[in-house]
C-alpha cells in the first residue's frame, strides 16, 4: 500500500468535488475573455451536436459591428478588417467573401436569432472549448498570454503585504500558464506560505502514521465497520482496477476513501505533480525562497482519522457512488469542473462548493472552518509583524470564501482585502 502515501498530497479539493458530483444540471454558459456572456432568458440550444447561442449578446461581447437585413434575414458583422455574414435557414456563410459550410443553419426561436457558437468564435480568432462537466463554452484567444485566472487577493498592513492564492492541489497541463499577476505575486514575495511543504514530506513517517492510525489493530477488518453494501462496492472497485478485492481490508474507511479516489485519479491526466501549490513550492526551492508551513501532514491526516465512523462511511459511499465504480468518466468530469472553475476564477461556483460541503456539519468543521481559523491566525501574524515583508500564501481555494473563509474573516477583522 505504499502508493497510498502520495494521494494525501492532493486529497482535500478532490474530496470536495466528489461529494458534490451530483449537483443539479445548469444551463450552458458562454465565457469570453474570462467574462460570462449575459444571455438573459435565452439559453443555448444544441442541434446535431452543434451549439447555437443568441446572436446579439454574443456578437456585442465580441465587439463585432452588426448589420441586420430584415428582408433577406441576413446578419453581417465586421471587426478589424474581417467581414462575415450568416442567413437564417442557410448552411452557407461567408467570411471575407469566401463561402463557408455550416453544420447547422442559424435560426430564430421566440424572435431571438441563434447562430453556431463555434463558427463565430473560430472565425473571429478564438479557440472554442467545451466543458461537459461545467457546462460552459469558453472562448480563448489564440494569442492569449493571460493564463489561468485562479483566485488571488492582496492584503496590506503595517508595511507588510500578503498575497492570498486559493489553489487546487491537482491539475493538468491545460491550467498553465498562470496569469502574470499570479506569477508577479510570487516574484514579489520574500516568503512562500503553504499548507504543507510537499517537497519535504517524509514518506516513511506517513506510512508509519497510516499503519498506526489508519488501519485496524484490534483484529477487525473493514467489513466489520461498514455495511455489507459499502464493503461490496469497495471490493467491486478494487477488482475493476485489477487489485485483490481484500486489498483495503486492514484500513479504516477514511483511508479507503482516499485510496479509491487515488485509483480513479490515475485514470485521468490530473496529478498532484502539476498542482498549483507544488508548482510554486518547487519554484521557491530552486530560488532558495523560504517556505513556511501553515499546517503539517500529520495534522491533516489526523483530521480524517478523527471523523466519526458514520461520517467516514458516508464519505466513502459518496465517493464510490459518484465514481460509478468501473467508469472513470465521473472522476474526470469532477476534476474538469474543478479545473474550469479555477481557470475562470469563478467565485460563484467556489462559494457554491463551500456551501455544499457545509451541508455536512462535522465534515465542514474539520475540513474547513477549524482549519480556516488557524490559517487566519497565521496570516494576521504576517500582516502585524515588524518584518515589513511580502508573503504569498497558497492554500486550497475551498478555504478562501464563504462565511468562514479566510478572505471573509480578514474583512470582518477590518483588513482591506483587494481582489487581484
Amino acid at each position: 500500500m505504499k502508493k497510498l502515501g502520495a494521494l494525501f498530497l492532493s486529497i482535500f479539493m478532490v474530496m470536495s468535488v466528489f461529494t458534490t458530483a451530483h449537483a443539479a444540471e445548469k444551463p450552458v454558459g458562454v465565457w469570453i475573455d474570462r467574462t460570462e456572456v449575459k444571455l438573459g432568458n435565452s439559453n443555448p440550444v444544441v442541434e446535431k451536436g452543434t451549439t447555437l447561442v443568441p446572436m446579439r449578446p454574443l456578437l456585442e461581447k465580441l465587439n463585432v459591428n452588426m448589420n441586420w437585413n430584415k428582408k433577406t434575414q441576413t446578419v453581417t458583422g465586421t471587426k478589424n478588417g474581417l467581414a462575415l455574414s450568416l442567413t437564417i435557414g442557410s448552411t452557407t456563410a461567408t467570411v471575407n467573401g469566401e463561402k463557408k459550410k455550416l453544420e447547422v443553419a442559424p435560426k430564430t426561436i421566440n424572435n431571438v436569432t441563434y447562430v453556431p457558437v463555434r463558427f463565430i468564435g473560430e472565425t473571429i480568432g478564438y479557440k472554442v472549448e467545451w466543458s461537459a462537466a461545467q457546462r460552459t463554452i469558453t472562448f480563448v484567444a489564440n494569442n492569449e498570454a493571460a493564463g489561468s485566472n485562479g483566485f488571488l487577493w492582496k492584503v496590506e498592513n503595517n508595511g507588510n503585504t500578503v498575497y492570498l492564492l486559493g489553489s487546487i492541489h491537482v491539475a493538468n497541463d491545460k491550467m498553465y500558464p498562470l496569469r502574470p499577476e499570479i506569477e508577479a505575486a510570487f516574484e514579489a514575495s520574500q516568503y512562500l506560505g503553504v499548507e504543507v511543504d510537499l517537497t519535504k514530506v517524509d514518506q516513511t513517517e506517513m506510512q508509519k502514521f497510516l499503519a498506526e492510525k489508519g488501519s485496524y489493530t484490534d483484529g477487525t477488518k473493514l467489513k466489520d465497520h461498514v455495511s455489507a453494501d459499502t464493503y461490496n462496492k469497495v471490493v467491486a472497485v478494487l477488482k475493476a482496477n485489477g487489485l485483490a478485492g481484500n486489498a483495503f481490508d486492514s484500513y479504516k474507511p477514511w483511508v479507503v476513501t482516499q485510496g479509491i479516489s487515488s485509483l480513479q485519479m490515475q485514470t485521468t491526466d490530473y496529478t498532484p505533480d502539476t498542482g498549483i501549490d507544488l508548482y510554486f513550492t518547487q519554484k521557491a526551492g530552486k530560488l532558495n525562497k523560504p517556505i513556511i508551513e501553515l499546517e503539517n501532514m500529520q495534522l491533516q491526516l489526523n483530521m480524517f482519522n478523527q471523523f466519526s465512523d458514520g461520517l467516514q462511511e458516508k464519505l466513502l459511499l459518496d465517493t464510490l457512488d459518484s465514481l460509478k465504480q468501473t467508469d472513470n468518466a465521473a472522476a474526470t468530469a469532477s476534476l474538469d469542473a474543478l479545473s474550469q472553475m479555477w481557470m475562470q476564477g469563478d467565485e460563484q461556483s467556489l462559494v457554491a462548493m463551500t456551501q455544499a460541503v457545509a451541508k455536512e456539519p462535522e465534515y465542514y468543521k474539520g475540513l474547513v472552518s477549524d482549519r480556516n481559523a488557524n490559517m487566519v491566525k497565521h496570516v494576521k501574524e504576517y500582516l502585524n509583524s515588524d518584518k515589513k515583508a511580502t508573503y504569498l500564501v497558497i492554500v486550497g481555494a475551498l478555504h478562501m470564501l464563504g462565511d468562514d473563509g479566510i478572505v471573509t474573516q480578514l474583512q470582518k477583522d477590518g483588513f482591506n482585502v483587494v481582489k487581484q
